[in-house]
């Protein structure tokens, strides 16, 4: 009875994680407190209130058939001293309910990290319960019904709303909605279904990271299942490229740059001839696609690399202050920081400020480790950084995990969303969960 109890726990945790990574890029919710800025809301997530529900089969399956003891890695000791910090960070928070349901985010973002070591490496001594390919696949599924509505809504210029699947509408003459402003006038960027352009982009970078190398390994297809699967990975890549492009992320684009580097260099090391020229192949028809793509589109291409109009210089000008915004916060409280949460963050900021504005004129700074520092102080930053070191000296054998490491990184430098919304704290685990 007990061994058909534990394949029902471990069935129940494969099948509904599967269900998990589907409904992830979807932000349906129930706003239980809700805020003029996103950064001070707070709200149930349907795909984290599963994965709460999963993480709790797991450890009760975990709970019954425990492991022999193992010694703690300095991973391990690095992510338990995040948490930590971000702990004690809770004490110094003006909003402490906000720094709760943060702390909260990131015990689950940890829980769906550790799950994800264990169910696709050593589960119950078995054959891995999660297979990491199928997790991609699931994913990209649902990614690549963002990366369509992400078209539809860059060429209909427009973003309809549904509650019931977490889209909000955006308009290009509304204040607060990402746009390009150029000769021709405001062009909406592309959204899908997440928060902003960047965030999209941010996710569908490191996605055709994964997709590419997916494509260049496959050296023969030897039945028709295999030739299907090629074709859908074929077509996923070059929809949510054509996505990429028009969510006119900045930061995606050069995610995705730096991780394809990283990545061509890690195969002509591997000296796999096969691999490379597919790989190269790949990249050669991915650039002629999106020149043609581009083509209509120059004007406003030109202006998100070039700059030069208003809306471009404010958005370098408003970085820079995020910045010095940092460091005078991080001058104040090193130590222990403002309290975890990018709400208190913001209100931080804003007592600074002697000029008081609107609610929505008061960012997080656009760095994962400033802000970090700047919320939970020293300790948690330094050992934020341990772990991405043992991250990488751990999987710097895997090609494909030092690309999207890479092209995560770049994410991070430029880019807040991976630590201030609870989308990128999850989705920030369920990553390196998979490297």
């Amino acid at each position: 009875m007990d061994k058909k109890l534990m394949k029902f726990l471990k069935k129940t945790v494969e099948w509904f994680f599967y269900l998990f990574v589907f409904l992830l890029p979807w932000q349906t919710k129930l706003i239980l407190r809700p805020s003029a800025s996103n950064f001070q809301e707070i709200s149930l997530y349907v795909s984290h209130l599963l994965l709460f529900f999963i993480l709790i089969i797991f450890f009760v399956y975990k709970f019954r058939r425990p492991t022999d003891d193992e010694r703690i890695s300095g991973l391990w000791l690095s992510l338990a001293g995040v948490e930590i910090g971000v702990l004690i960070s809770f004490f110094f928070a003006a909003d402490q309910v906000l720094a709760f349901y943060y702390y909260v985010l990131l015990l689950e973002g940890v829980g769906l990290f550790y799950l994800l070591r264990e169910a696709t490496t050593n589960f119950g001594y078995e054959e891995a319960g999660l297979d990491k390919i199928k997790v991609f696949y699931y994913f990209f599924a649902s990614l690549f019904l963002q990366a369509l509505l992400g078209i539809y809504q860059f060429l209909e210029q427009r973003a309809p709303a549904c509650k019931y699947l977490g889209l909000a509408a955006h308009d290009s003459d509304s204040l607060g909605v990402s746009v390009i402003e150029a000769a021709s006038g405001r062009w909406l960027r592309a959204y899908g279904g997440l928060d902003h352009p960047n965030i999209f982009g941010g996710v569908l970078a490191l996605s055709l990271i994964v997709v590419g190398y997916l494509l260049a390994r496959k050296k023969m297809i030897r039945s028709k299942r295999e030739a299907i699967e090629s074709l859908l990975l074929f077509i996923f890549y070059f929809v949510s490229l054509f996505a990429l492009f028009f969510t006119f992320s900045r930061s995606a684009w050069l995610a995705l740059g730096v991780g394809l580097t990283v990545l061509l260099f890690g195969l002509i090391l591997k000296k796999d001839r096969w691999v490379l020229g597919r790989f190269i192949a790949l990249i050669f028809f991915s650039a002629v696609m999106v020149l043609i793509v581009a083509y209509p589109y120059r004007d406003l291409l030109q202006v998100r690399i070039y700059g030069g109009t208003r809306l471009e210089d404010k958005s370098v000008t408003e970085r820079e202050e995020y910045i010095g915004q940092a460091e005078s916060l991080i001058s104040r409280n090193w130590i222990f920081g403002v309290g975890v949460g990018a709400g208190n963050y913001t209100m931080a900021i804003k007592d600074l400020d002697l000029v008081k504005k609107e609610h929505w004129a008061y960012q997080p700074v656009h760095n994962v480790f400033l802000l970090l520092w700047a919320e939970t102080g020293i300790f948690s930053v330094l050992c934020f950084v341990a772990f991405i070191f043992f991250l990488i000296k751990k999987n710097r054998r895997e090609v494909f995990s030092l690309a999207v490491m890479a092209a995560l990184l770049v994410l991070m430098l430029l880019d807040h969303w991976l630590f201030s919304l609870p989308f990128g704290i999850i989705f920030l685990f369920f990553i390196l969960g998979l490297l």
